[in-house]
Formats: structure tokens, sequence, C-alpha cells
């Protein structure tokens, strides 16, 4: 039911010398939506009046809780305003009006209303408990506190008191909070209702919080949840209390932020570098290896065809007629290669290739998979890599090897075709060599006599490069005595790294060449030679071959910690 209202607050002349608008007159009031803000405000009544004693004897503060700026003789500064009809004075005429108890609210709350529609706040905060409009009550001012002092405007009607009354106090705006979820007010019950119907106005909104820029995601902002109005209480007995409630002012909308570009995509990463094998790529290493053949090759045939030109002088003829390139043996000289020589010849080469492997393992590794550590050990002496004890191990059965091949050498007589008998063998090894490197080569024999050559290269490799390994390795090796200062000062660690792994480069080229020309100068008769101790030019020897080089790849393969490190368990402990 509409009935009629309240005298509309009539502001300034819409234009220049007309009548202040709104017209003067009363504007109509709903009843039943009185009656419910009443009813929802009346908890607010019953927290402010208790809380107003206390309130009182507590010194005004800002909204920041800084003290508020003293009055002069008691008193404020009004600011003068716009005169009431037009040639007037300003009204209210500057001066000094006696000071209330409360004078300070956030400068939020008193903020003009404007002609934007209302957006929704962007922070999420939870809401103060009474959740109703905030009431502004009419009090003495020495009982209203954590207030401020209303700014007074023009008269509600012509000739009369400036509005709102001096008296009138703005209550302190509470924390800010943002909207909560829609809800709908229950009707209160008879017992909380006010004991008499009270005058309630829409009221200025509670400040809510600072609202800054809006999210990029946010593109549009949300209605504003509204409570739904509840059934009109019935009227009850005289008012406790005259409340009233200014319009809700429009808060001002949240400019809007642009939405944030999103991010430039990255540049795709670049390839990862190519796997490097030492110190090269593996397009790298082929096209070095490419381009070391073709120069090998053109060293060759520059020193092919400038042997050729040599030998092919007057006096270097007279000295290959002297020197063909071999010696004779002396009388009783075995003939023939026995079978133990192909089994100890079989047995040194694998060794010599894993044994090659294991140390350039140990030369390149930084970070062992493994360590092998001696059981008769105590704290940890002796504590070697896993491929530094699968080396030493080689090294030990090669020497066995060796020690095994001497004594089988000079018990069977057959020491004589490979040790030097007389110092002929000096210039026929140089003949010998002369005709290698002009593609001429030397007729011989190897079932009953090896040429100089092969004389020197043999004795080089079982007596002079084999004991350099094991001096030097043993040097090197964990049996060398650590505390033993006079050996050490004799026999320094660097001599013996020094010799080492230059001795195992000087194997590794015999290794080459001796294969080559093996299969190079007659490889069926050589191999049967070498593998079957026969005189003969069939494939048994050939076949056996190949079956080594099959056995030697496996155990090239197999070499690694898996592998090993059960079997070096069986002499001692493994761990990291």
């Amino acid at each position: 039911m509409v009935t009629s209202g309240r005298t509309l607050r009539r502001g300034l002349p819409r234009e220049r010398g007309g009548d202040a608008w709104p017209p003067q007159g009363d504007a109509p009031v709903d009843v039943a939506r009185v009656r419910v803000e009443a009813a929802v405000a009346a908890p607010v009544v019953e927290q402010v009046l208790p809380r107003v004693e206390e309130d009182a004897q507590r010194p005004p503060r800002d909204a920041a809780g800084a003290p508020p700026r003293p009055a002069v003789g008691g008193a404020r500064r009004l600011r003068g305003g716009l005169p009431r009809v037009p040639g007037g004075r300003p009204w209210p005429e500057s001066g000094e009006v006696p000071t209330v108890a409360a004078t300070t609210v956030t400068d939020a709350a008193a903020a003009p209303t404007t002609e934007h529609p209302p957006a929704p706040a962007q922070a999420t905060t939870t809401p103060p408990p009474p959740a109703a409009p905030a009431a502004v009550v009419s009090a003495a001012p020495s009982a209203v506190s954590g207030g401020r002092t209303l700014r007074r405007g023009l008269p509600r009607v012509a000739g009369g008191d400036p509005w709102p009354p001096s008296t009138a106090v703005a209550p302190a705006a509470p924390a800010p909070a943002a909207p909560a979820e829609p809800a709908t007010a229950a009707a209160p019950t008879p017992s909380e209702q006010p004991a008499a119907a009270v005058s309630v106005a829409e009221a200025p909104a509670q400040p809510t919080a600072r609202r800054g820029l809006p999210r990029p995601e946010a593109a549009a902002p949300q209605p504003t949840p509204e409570v739904a109005p509840a059934a009109a209480p019935a009227p009850t007995a005289a008012p406790v209390a005259a409340m009233t409630t200014a319009p809700t002012p429009p808060a001002k909308p949240a400019t809007p932020r642009a939405a944030a570009p999103a991010p430039a995509p990255k540049p795709a990463a670049a390839a990862s570098e190519a796997k490097r094998y030492g110190r090269f790529t593996l397009k790298q290493w082929i096209g070095a290896s490419v381009i070391g053949i073709l120069a090998i090759i053109g060293a060759a045939t520059i020193v092919v065809q400038l042997t050729r030109w040599f030998i092919g002088l007057d006096f270097m003829q007279d000295f290959l007629a002297a020197y063909p390139g071999e010696t004779h043996l002396p009388e009783g000289a075995p003939v023939g290669l026995p079978a133990w020589l192909g089994w100890q010849h079989f047995f040194n080469v694998f060794l010599m290739v894993l044994i090659i492997r294991s140390g350039l393992q140990v030369r390149l590794e930084r970070r062992p998979a493994a360590y092998w550590t001696p059981r008769w050990s105590k704290g940890g002496a002796g504590k070697i890599s896993l491929n530094a004890w699968f080396h030493q191990s080689l090294d030990i059965l090669w020497l066995v090897n060796g020690v095994i091949f001497v004594v089988l050498l000079f018990a069977t007589g057959q020491w004589v075709r490979v040790v030097p008998t007389s110092w002929e063998v000096i210039p026929n090894a140089i003949s010998a060599g002369l005709q290698y490197a002009s593609l001429d080569w030397p007729l011989e024999n190897g079932w009953v006599n090896y040429n100089s050559l092969q004389v020197l290269a043999y004795f080089a490799t079982i007596f002079i490069a084999a004991p350099l390994a094991v001096l030097t390795g043993v040097r090197m090796s964990g049996l060398w005595p650590k505390n033993a200062a006079t050996l050490n000062r004799i026999y320094p660690v660097e001599w013996a790294r020094a010799v080492h792994f230059p001795v195992m480069l000087y194997f590794v080229g015999f290794i080459v060449v001796h294969v080559t020309l093996v299969l190079t100068t007659g490889a069926l008769r050589n191999l049967n030679h070498i593998y079957t101790a026969r005189d003969a030019n069939d494939w048994v020897g050939f076949w056996l071959f190949v079956g080594s080089l099959v056995l030697i790849a496996a155990a090239w393969v197999a070499a690694r910690p898996m592998v090993l490190a059960p079997i070096a368990g069986l002499f001692g402990r493994v761990g990291r």
C-alpha cells in the first residue's frame, strides 16, 4: 500500500532563473517496504545504542585511526555554499560552528553521488554481521561517537532551516566489504519487531572496499545480488528512536582494465648440440676420418713412387743384390711352427685387445661406475675403479701367458727365428723395408724363416715392448709399495706414466701392420701357419681366424660393469 510520503529534498534549479528542483511536495512512500526496512534495521539500533556511552568516552578518530584536526576556539569553519535565491548571500554562510563529539568519518562515505550506475566490486571480503542498510541515528551529539557531523545543505522547504539539522550525525563506516551471496531476508518474529513504528528512508550504503582495475578475465561486470523483500511485519507500539536513512548513492563504476596482452610465444628452442665423442661429434669424426684416409692414400702414393725411383738407381740395385732382406738360420734350427705357438698367439691377441680397451677407459673415465676393494683391505686401502681392476686383471693374465710363451720359445729352440744372430740383420731389414715400400714384396717363406724386418719387429715386441709395459704397469698399479720412499725416488711414477702410454700405442701400431701384412702377403697360407700349424693353402685357418674375431668382439661388448661386477665380487668387494 502506498501512502503519502516524505517531503522531497529540493536542490538547485535545472535552468538559470528557474525554480528549485524537484518541485516542492511529498513523495509517496511504500509502507510495506518501510516496515520491512524498519524490521531489518532494528538489530542495528539494538547494537548501536548500547555502545553510545562507551564510544562517547573515546577520543574521536578518523578513518585512518588518526585524531581529527583540532578546531580553533572549540568550533570548526564551515565552507560557504551557493546562494539560496538569485543575488542572495551564500548559504550556509562561512563561519564557525560548535564542534560535536564525533567529527570524523571516511571520505568515501561522504563522496557525492554520481550519474554513473553502480559497478560490482572485484574484491571479495566477508560482509559485516548485520546484512542491512546502514541507519543514521538522530541523537544528541554527545551521545554518538565514531561518526562525523553531516554537512548542512539547503532547506527542504522555503523559509525553513538548513537540512539536515546540525545534530544529525552519520555513523562511522565499518570495514570495507564486498557484496555477499544473494539471500532472502526472513520476516522477524513479533519479539524481534521494534516496539513502535519507525520512520525509515533510504540511507547511504556502507562504503565498500576500494576497487581496483578488473582482472583480464573479467570481461563484463556481474550483476549485484539484491535482497528479496520479505513479508511486511505487523505494526507495533510507539517508536523507541526515530531513524532516517538517505538514498543509497550509486558507486562509481570501476574503469575496466584492458585485457593484458598474451605473452609473446618464445622462440623455438634451438636444436640440442650433437652428441660428442671425445672432442668431436660423429659427423666431425667421419669427416676427419675421410680426410685422414685420403691424406694417407695420397702420402702412400707419393712414398711408393719415390721408393720405386730410389731403388731403381744403380747403387741401390747392387745393395739389394747383396742384402736380399733375410739372413740364414743357424744349423739345427727347427722348421715349421708348433701347435702351442698358434694357441699362445690367439690368447695373446685376445688379451691385448681387451687390455688396450680397458686401458683407454681408465685413462678417459671421470666418474667410475663402480669401485673394487681387496678383501684384505683395511679402511678402504687399495680401492680402485672397476675398469682399473679389469685392466690390471688382464695384465696379470697377459703376463702369465707371456711367461709361458717365452719359456716354451727357448725350450723348443724357436727363439732362433725371432732373435737376431748376426749384424747382417740390419742392412737386410732396410732392404726388406724398401721392398715393402715399393709394393714389390720380398720373397719370403714364413714356415721356414722370417725376413730380417720381421725378426727385428718380433724381437722388439717380445723382449723390449712387453717388459716395458709390465714394469710401467706395475709401478702404476696397487701392487707397488706406496711407503717405499727409496724406490719411489729411484723410480718416480711420472716416468712410468710417460712410458706406459707410448708403449700401448706401439702395440696398436704393431697389430695393425702385422694383420695387414698377413692378409696381403698370402692370407690363406699365413692363417694356416698361425691357427692350424700347417703349411697349406686351404680355408681352415681362415675360418678359425673369423671365429677368433667373433669371440674377441663378444668379449669387447661383454666387458661392462653389469658383467664385470659379479666376477670382481669373487675376489673383493664391489660398491660405489
